[in-house]
């Protein structure tokens, strides 16, 4: 029995010794993968550090269960390696990564990808695999840690139930192969491509150069021409005053008129729906007034109105036409069974269907034969059941349409198609307006005009299936694709806004704000995303943190966008993926030790590792700029097969030497100047002192933003005097730039809002605060997904920045009990000596910013410490 897709999601996992203790599905490229990915979570309990070749029987199981695990390789490198992994000895995680590959595979989605790691937790590991749908990757994952549990518990697990199960969300889910052949035709290109629904709806290309598909109408396709085309009956006379060939066709809801209609032709007749496809509540070759009258009360059944046109003996042809020229052709026949006296209609069938290259669904060569409703009324017209023995030699046509879909059979004849054949095809797309269609001819043969044969044109069809062209049954692979792809995206013609993707420990967020401040100033409607909000040309349209997948596509959706500036934080890239597949720059800002234990990552060198996967991820005619001041970052240089942008604060720094030696593009500082390496050419940019975000030079953490920006816009070609006036009007306050640097004045004292979140940025505040020399009261918070050491250090560096603290909690505990974070705040001044009756503590955190504020006096400096900026900002208006 299938399913809904809901029941699929909620597929059970067996109680048994392997457990899952969490599921992840990563939708771009992420640190375990360059693209897709499942990612199991599982505890081996007891079979922790107990290897396959301990396990008793276990091995015979496996092979005897799944024996064309055969085919994988794994490190061995040839067929029957991962079997000899298991015989040898293998731990059982590895045994579900290998089968979660398989199971998909023999569904007919071949993933070919996976690896299994160990986390920081005994006996935990994270089990990785490629999907090429969610839904089904999930299912497979969790059905391969039921079988490997069942063949421990001894217990019985049916293989070809869960391939079924595969099987049936394939086909639910997975793109029909015209839309995916389109789609792939698309990534050839580098055009990125962004599903919109369940089924078939796809955009192409981003931003305002994006088209949307659906199958094959696309739209640029003309929605009169669809609704037209639809219309059997006006159709046909569009044609016909267009002079091509057609059959004379006659449109009613009075079955009577049908009957004189077929008595005046006095021969054969088809009736079917005025709109109709697939051949579907249709008749054909009939003439007794019982046939036509049965024939009317199935056509009315799917439409108000019925036409009747003159059967015509012939092959039928379908020719393909894409901008209004012919493209392919192929010759359709429906399927049928021959009779051999002593075998049944449905073992005929059954004998038909056992051909290897018929499948279930639309993606194989061939479609097994379903028997539908079309199929009864043919044998109940013959006086047939399905266990009726057909006579020997009889042919038995099961379906009335040769639609591959139906299982029905295709063969290219492109090449054979006569000239004026081809003209008639175009001429017909043309006279409807159906810029993409599938023009339907019936003739003794296709290589001869068909006025000269008596063909005519049967119907013209919006959406033409493109499988029958590209996986024909016969004959030759047309890539029809391409023709497609060249209509909506002529040569030389953009396909995709420019993304800049910026990862980092710190300043992603002021990267990206000014970055995105002086494209808007260059003319770009910009996308952009950050852990503030979501902005589309300077509107925020979403608040919070927007840095994830979902709303990476939202921006890249965006039909008004010319360019996409995206905050790629280590939560996204360790948790769910980039969200794209490659930008046009990747900016990797700066790596510090922050949040080492968490997402399994035990050292800064792996997190290192996987935020540079924005600096890989980039298109081969793209830039990976680099900080070349932090080792960790030029790491990742061994890595990128894109142009190569190096930033220094300083110029004596080894790898600007080098880099600028071999003629790279390069930005540094040298005597608080900002200068730039182009081809050997040094010239001065502006002096740090005149770029308001310095702070007159008293913001040096501001350095690596800057520096960035700038190396990006001069990627882009903008000038340098243009590129001046931008860093020189940029004023950082509550309305550029929230929680960054906020000076606000109240009356004889100063109120400082900003976001400082971090060890690095702690100390960056410290060393921009030390430059001034009022009365300094810190109103400081902790997010609780920090360390007990990073939390009890941040208080350390407090107690070194401010004469007087306000603890507070209570944003962003993150499970944290209430007063934990304000214990360990105190804890790390209190080791510095700092004096407890200057240390206050509040739970509430707007009672902390209120007191600190109503406390200020002349010549005091508060500074608050908010993930909130704005709100902090209003609350000081309003008691201020």
């Amino acid at each position: 029995m299938q399913l809904s897709l809901e029941d699929y999601q909620n597929y059970k996992i067996i109680d048994g010794p392997l457990k899952i203790e969490n599921i992840q599905v990563y939708h771009g490229a992420n640190y375990f993968s360059g693209g897709p990915i499942v990612l199991l979570r599982i505890n081996l309990g007891e079979y922790d550090e107990v290897f396959t070749n301990d396990i008793n029987g276990f091995y015979e199981k496996l092979t005897n269960i799944l024996p064309s695990l055969f085919e994988h390789h794994c490190s061995v490198g040839k067929p029957g390696g991962f079997f000899i992994r298991v015989k040898e000895g293998t731990l059982l995680g590895h045994v579900t990564e290998h089968t979660s590959i398989e199971l998909q595979t023999l569904a007919g989605m071949d993933v070919g990808y996976g690896k299994t790691r160990s986390t920081l937790q005994q006996g935990v590991y994270n089990v990785i695999f490629r999907y090429l749908d969610e839904i089904a990757g999930v299912y497979a994952g969790k059905a391969a840690l039921n079988l490997v549990n069942s063949l421990l518990l001894n217990k019985e697990f049916d293989v070809f139930e869960v391939i079924e199960a595969l099987v049936h969300i394939r086909e639910l889910r997975m793109f029909g192969p015209s839309t995916q052949a389109i789609v792939d035709e698309a990534a050839n290109r580098n055009i990125p491509f962004i599903r919109l629904d369940s089924y078939n709806l796809v955009q192409l290309g981003t931003g305002k150069f994006r088209k949307y598909i659906r199958a094959t109408i696309t739209s640029d396709t003309d929605l009169i021409a669809v609704e037209t085309a639809d219309d059997k009956y006006l159709t046909s006379l569009m044609l016909k005053d267009a002079g091509i060939p057609v059959l004379e066709t006659i449109k009613t809801d009075n079955v009577n008129k049908i009957i004189d209609f077929q008595k005046t032709l006095n021969t054969p007749i088809v009736v079917k729906p005025t709109q109709g496809y697939l051949g579907k509540n249709s008749m054909v070759n009939i003439s007794s007034q019982k046939e036509i009258n049965e024939a009317f009360d199935l056509a009315c059944e799917f439409d108000d109105t019925v036409i009747a046109q003159p059967y015509l003996k012939g092959k039928s042809f379908r020719l393909l036409v894409i901008d209004y020229k012919f493209i392919a052709a192929t010759e359709l026949a429906p399927p049928f069974i021959t009779g051999n006296g002593k075998n049944t209609i449905s073992q005929l069938i059954e004998n038909l269907n056992a051909n290897s290259e018929r499948q279930i669904g639309d993606k194989a060569k061939l479609s097994k034969v379903q028997i539908d409703i079309t199929t009864e009324r043919i044998l109940k017209a013959k006086e047939y059941t399905l266990e009726t023995v057909l006579p020997e030699n009889e042919i038995l046509v099961l379906k009335k349409s040769g639609n591959p879909k139906l299982g029905g059979s295709s063969i290219d004849v492109t090449d054979k198609v006569h000239p004026f054949n081809r003209f008639l095809a175009e001429r017909a797309a043309r006279v409807i307006g159906l810029n993409i269609a599938g023009v339907d001819i019936i003739a003794p043969n296709i290589n001869e005009s068909i006025i000269e044969n008596n063909g005519a044109v049967i119907e013209v069809n919006a959406a033409p299936d493109f499988r029958m062209h590209i996986n024909p049954s016969l004959g030759k692979s047309r890539n029809v694709a391409a023709n497609l792809v060249d209509m909506l995206f002529p040569v030389n013609t953009q396909t995709r806004v420019p993304v800049y993707s910026v990862t980092g420990t710190a300043g992603k967020t002021i990267t990206v704000t000014l970055l995105n401040y002086c494209l808007e100033q260059e003319g770009f409607n910009t996308g952009l995303t950050t852990s503030d909000g979501l902005y589309i040309t300077g509107k925020c349209l979403m608040k919070g943190d927007m840095t994830y997948p979902e709303h990476v596509a939202l921006v890249l959706k965006d039909p008004t966008i010319d360019c996409a500036i995206l905050e790629t934080p280590r939560e996204g890239i360790l948790r769910r993926g980039l969200g794209y597949e490659y930008a046009d720059f990747g900016i990797f800002l700066n790596m510090y030790n922050e949040h080492l234990g968490n997402d399994d990552i035990k050292y800064i060198e792996d997190l290192a590792y996987a935020k540079s996967v924005v600096a890989e991820q980039v298109y081969e005619n793209g830039y990976a700029i680099l900080n070349a001041d932090n080792e960790l970052v030029m790491e990742s240089k061994e890595r990128v097969y894109c142009n190569l942008v190096l930033f220094s604060k300083n110029y004596n720094n080894k790898e600007i030497k080098d880099h600028i030696a071999k003629g790279g593009l390069a930005v540094f500082i040298n005597d608080n100047k900002i200068f730039i390496s182009i081809k050997d050419k040094i010239e001065e940019l502006m002096p740090l002192y005149e770029i308001p975000l310095t702070f007159e030079n008293k913001a040096k953490f501001m350095y690596d933003s800057v520096l960035a920006v700038v190396s990006t816009l001069i990627t882009n070609g903008i000038d340098l005097n243009k590129i001046r006036k931008y860093l020189s009007d940029f004023k950082p306050d509550i309305n550029t730039l929230p929680g960054r640097l906020n000076f606000i004045k109240i009356k004889d004292f100063t109120v400082l809002i900003d976001n400082a979140h971090n060890l690095v940025s702690f100390k960056g505040l410290k060393d921009f605060l030390d430059n001034f020399k009022e009365y300094k009261i810190g109103v400081i918070d902790a997010a609780g997904d920090r360390s007990d050491e990073e939390i009890i250090n941040l208080g350390v560096i407090a107690s070194e920045t401010y004469d007087e603290i306000f603890f507070y909690e209570g944003i962003d505990n993150r499970g944290r009990n209430n007063g934990e974070i304000i214990t360990l705040l105190k804890k790390g001044a209190i080791q510095k000596e700092f004096p407890e009756d200057k240390i206050k503590v509040f739970i509430n955190y707007k009672e902390a910013w209120e007191t600190a504020i109503r406390e200020g006096k002349k010549d005091y400096l508060i500074t608050i410490l908010t993930v909130k900026a704005q709100e902090t900002y209003n609350l000081i208006e309003k008691i201020s």
